[in-house]
């Protein structure tokens, strides 16, 4: 397959496009993410079409068809699959919605069933021990203590860490609550550990730079807007060092807040609302994980197990 290129669309397909990644955002809310993939996902359909010379816009079934097959030939994840069969009904739904195509029958699009997963969380005194192991290192203590912060907000807080490192200065914990803009561009309130605020203040405490209540809550090295693959690194090293679970990531630390509410007799609901769910189906995986520990444990212990 061609390497995705914008310029070999034409102008009126490109301009097409453009308005449907602007209706997702301004209108459905779609975070950058999502955006970003999908956006890629409908240019890779149309460096197809243009390599086969299949009409774009208004493709029949077999061209869906010859489609599926290419994909399924380069041996994608059955995820990217879906989001692009996903991406592609989406496109053409807006087509249909804008009257630039009179109809479709997108029917022959099946997404691959997909193997369903569950959060995986990590226990408490690990979390802990990762959030005290970033003070040994002195020699980069406002980095570590900037690491540990946005730690905080994940775990004590259930952030994402897109949502944790979107933070302004004037937005900084500190107080009992948190506004929080997450996905669809949607606030919710989180309530607040008194150590969260603590941690965040010892940070900028300690932080070279000078930051204006408009800049960047959490900076990089070079006083730049901290990436989130820093993060994702620091507790990769975490993980080797102390010996952490596999599936520890900064997004582990979320799952993490969400079970051990849950385990502490937290309401689903509730927890729904300080996840940012939109649907609370989303937030019943937590009862799965819990489930699926409680029935280890039962089989570890019981004396008729």
């Amino acid at each position: 397959m061609t390497t995705l290129d914008k310029t070999k669309l034409d102008i009126k397909l490109s301009n097409i496009i453009d308005g449907w990644i602007e209706y997702l955002s301004s209108i459905r809310g779609y975070g950058i993410n999502t955006l970003n993939a999908y956006q890629s996902d409908v240019f890779d359909f149309m460096v197809f079409c243009n390599n086969n010379s299949h009409n774009n816009l208004s493709p029949d079934k077999y061209i869906l068809r010859d489609y599926l097959f290419d994909l399924s030939e380069r041996n994608l994840s059955r995820t990217t699959v879906a989001r692009r069969i996903s991406c592609l009904k989406n496109f053409f739904k807006f087509l249909l919605k804008q009257k630039k195509i009179s109809s479709l029958d997108t029917s022959i699009f099946k997404s691959p069933k997909l193997k369903r997963s569950f959060p995986k969380s990590i226990d408490p005194d690990l979390a802990a021990k990762a959030l005290f192991s970033l003070m040994d290192n002195k020699n980069e203590l406002w980095i570590n203590l900037r690491d540990r912060a946005v730690m905080l907000l994940l775990y004590g807080a259930g952030l994402r860490i897109s949502e944790a490192l979107s933070l302004k200065k004037k937005e900084a914990p500190n107080g009992d609550w948190l506004r929080v803009l997450g996905k669809g561009k949607k606030y919710r309130d989180v309530p607040l550990l008194s150590v969260i605020c603590d941690g965040v203040k010892d940070y900028l405490d300690a932080c070279p730079f000078d930051l204006n209540q408009e800049a960047p809550l959490f900076l990089g090295k070079r006083g730049g807007l901290l990436s989130p693959r820093i993060i994702q690194r620091r507790v990769e090293n975490l993980r080797y060092t102390l010996g952490l679970p596999s599936h520890t990531t900064p997004h582990a630390l979320r799952h993490a807040y969400a079970t051990h509410l849950l385990s502490g007799g937290a309401d689903l609901r509730a927890i729904q609302q300080l996840l940012g769910h939109s649907s609370l189906s989303t937030t019943q995986r937590y009862t799965d994980v819990n489930e699926a520990e409680l029935l280890a444990l039962h089989k570890a212990t019981h004396p008729r197990s």
